[in-house]
């Protein structure tokens, strides 16, 4: 075997398979030549951590001359003799630098890789409050490697005054740090939100009695007559009465979804993912009556051309409080259909909860 020289790659031409031009001073060193003519400096070892073989690509000829790469090659060696792996030591080192970045920053990497690929755009954006006011204003500053339980325990004390936030904000937080772990940001099983406890929070439960149902149903009914909301708000408002779907559900349904023939709705991305969605006689009566527009692919239309309902709660407002119902909010209307599923409709819990798409009724 020749020592590596520049002559020696400069003339070491393609064959029709890749081949290594081994150094005859440096065990293990080498340029392995490609068929396309790609030329790299190679170093070859045995690992004395794993006992395994490996490599490791020095540089391509040209950025790389045979004395540069030599060098590295030497150096390797030395590390080798020091029971030091190359390839083990650059990957701790990079585990490190990773542990050092910012929250904030590692928070923009979790927004682009996870949030924006695995969370639907509604929760995105109700996210966003807790995330800009909260979230990042406690942790921005402090390295993801380095926040711990008693950062979590203090960020839970900050939030005390604020109802229902601690909660929501750790479930994002703990998703985040279980990332964090798996892309090598923080030691696996350091999930800092695992252990705090939870902030025992009464949830609101209202559900509309048989009389206030008839209050509100006069109420839409009279404001539909004499137009003093839109259409679709108040149909949209109705078909969550009479279904049990989530707003956000409703507020995106398609055309494409209603299956008036088989008396369902198909909703192929739901919170929960695909499902089937039974419609009773006035819950088709419903969704029969609303307007079809041309070129809108969506049952209940906003005001832009093409697009669907987005804000309701205005309208809402008026209309709970005129029923003489101040207290019942949208959400609620679909914990009333599963009390009168279950109180008038025979339906056992189980049956109520495949209804609502969610294992636990009260959500």
């Amino acid at each position: 075997m020749p020592r590596i020289t520049k002559r020696l790659v400069d003339n070491s031409f393609p064959k029709e398979k890749e081949y290594t031009v081994w150094d005859n001073e440096i065990k293990g060193f080498g340029c392995r030549i490609l068929p396309t003519g790609y030329k790299t400096y190679v170093f070859y070892y045995r690992s004395p951590v794993t006992r395994k073989s490996s490599y490791i690509k020095i540089g391509v000829h040209g950025n790389y001359t045979p004395d540069m790469a030599r060098d590295r090659a030497k150096q390797l060696t030395a590390e080798i003799a020091r029971n030091i792996d190359p390839k083990e030591q650059k990957r701790v080192e990079i585990l490190e630098e990773q542990t050092l970045i910012r929250f904030d920053i590692f928070w923009e990497i979790f927004t682009k890789k996870y949030i924006h690929e695995n969370h639907k755009p509604l929760t995105i954006k109700n996210d966003q409050y807790r995330i800009k006011n909260h979230i990042l204003p406690f942790f921005k500053e402090k390295l993801i490697g380095d926040i711990n339980q008693k950062d979590i325990l203090a960020f839970k004390d900050s939030l005390l005054h604020i109802k229902n936030t601690f909660t929501k904000c750790s479930r994002l937080l703990s998703v985040a740090f279980n990332q964090a772990e798996l892309w090598g940001y923080r030691p696996k099983g350091s999930n800092p939100c695992v252990g705090v406890p939870k902030v025992l929070e009464k949830k609101m439960e209202n559900y509309l009695t048989d009389e206030q149902l008839k209050r509100l149903e006069n109420i839409l009914t009279e404001r539909s007559q004499v137009g003093l909301a839109s259409p679709y708000t108040l149909s949209a408002f109705r078909l969550i009465i009479y279904t049990g779907c989530r707003l956000g559900e409703v507020l995106t349904l398609k055309w494409e979804d209603v299956d008036l023939r088989n008396s369902c709705l198909r909703l192929k991305d739901s919170k929960t993912g695909k499902r089937v969605i039974p419609l009773n006689d006035i819950a088709k009566k419903i969704i029969m009556n609303v307007e079809k527009q041309n070129e809108n692919q969506y049952v209940f239309c906003g005001n832009i051309p093409g697009t669907h309902l987005v804000a309701i709660q205005k309208t809402w407002q008026r209309i709970r409080k005129k029923a003489g119902i101040p207290h019942i909010r949208i959400h609620d209307l679909r914990h009333s259909f599963a009390s009168f599923a279950i109180n008038n409709g025979g339906l056992d819990l189980i049956e109520v909860q495949k209804l609502l798409g969610h294992k636990d009724i009260a959500k």
